[in-house]
């Protein structure tokens, strides 16, 4: 048993002790009266559990409750643990061939048909002499990435688009050990999914410390960290050395920050200008295109700041229109 069925039954008994004890009838009473209202609580939270255990599934930035119902409902892997096909060498033969790599943002977190990511859109738009293979796995950074790449079948592509977000850096902190840890979500709202939802929408605002901590600040001072920012300059210059082995035409996705576009220029430019530096200029930059937009056009909701169904189809289309002009 769970310390919150456990707490509710101890409740329980507890006034039903009261109200079958004979000594003190006011107390008897009391306890009568509250015994009905705690009932109806129950009621109220098991019905409200029942909801948001079986029934309500949405993404979020962070793997909640809520998140995990959403994965379970829309997310199907392939056996390379992709969010893609089963794909077979018979399958790409004889057709230009795109690998995706990325992170979330590739993988299409907070996107419920897999058809509606912007790789899935170029490839529509691109027709059937061509295969576009996504290999976006979330939570993944650059050096993993390119690891998947190494190491998927397909290993002489024409084309390579590289998906870069700006959190990539955390992965450079983490390996140096200068990540900061955030703080866990309390056992009693990890136990329950009612009371998980009340805590990442409502509560956490006011018990969790760390909740209006800027993150994106200390992020971006890691890529002002001449060290830090050296570390992951290389990463990045490794994933375009194997490009450049296997004589792929690479392409490059960079995001911004989706909640504060403008806020992330700079940094853009700076993986941009790298990128420049190895001699490939064919780079998409996101941040204009994304301040456009309102925050409800281009992200997947307030919880979840990955890119909308809408800016997904945006940067298909747009690949396809400055890269592919010609197919």
């Amino acid at each position: 048993m769970t310390p919150i069925v456990i707490s509710a039954l101890f409740v329980a008994a507890l006034l039903i002790a009261f109200i079958v004890q004979r000594r003190l009838p006011g107390l008897r009473r009391l306890a009568g009266g509250l015994l009905v209202t705690y009932i109806t609580i129950l009621l109220l939270f098991g019905a409200s559990e029942i909801f948001f255990r079986c029934c309500f599934a949405q993404s979020d930035n962070t793997v909640t409750r809520a998140t995990l119902n959403w994965l379970e409902r829309y997310w199907r892997s392939n056996t390379l643990g992709y969010r893609d096909p089963e794909w077979t060498p018979d399958m790409w033969a004889g057709k230009t061939t795109i690998l995706v790599t990325g992170d979330s943002f590739a993988a299409g977190w907070g996107i419920d048909d897999p058809a509606d990511r912007f790789s899935d859109v170029l490839a529509g738009l691109l027709g059937d002499s061509y295969a576009v293979m996504n290999l976006g796995v979330y939570g993944t950074s650059t050096p993993e990435q390119l690891d998947r790449l190494r190491t998927f079948p397909l290993h002489d592509p024409d084309v390579v688009i590289m998906q870069y977000f700006l959190n990539d850096m955390n992965y450079t902190m983490l390996a140096q050990g200068v990540l900061p840890v955030a703080r866990p979500t309390p056992a009693w709202a990890d136990e329950s999914y009612f009371l998980n939802f009340l805590y990442n929408r409502l509560l956490a605002r006011v018990l969790d410390p760390e909740y209006n901590r800027d993150w994106w600040g200390e992020n971006y001072a890691a890529y002002d960290s001449a060290p830090l920012w050296d570390a992951h300059r290389r990463e990045i210059e490794a994933y375009i050395d194997y490009i450049d082995s296997i004589g792929a035409r690479l392409i490059v996705v960079i995001f911004p920050n989706m909640l504060d576009p403008v806020r992330s220029i700079a940094y853009v430019d700076r993986v941009a200008q790298v990128v420049e530096a190895t001699g490939h200029t064919e780079i998409l930059k996101l941040f204009d295109a994304a301040a456009r937009w309102t925050p409800q056009e281009r992200m997947v909701s307030p919880q979840d700041t990955h890119p909308s169904v809408a800016f997904h189809h945006y940067v298909g289309e747009t690949l396809a229109e400055q890269f592919f002009a010609d197919s």
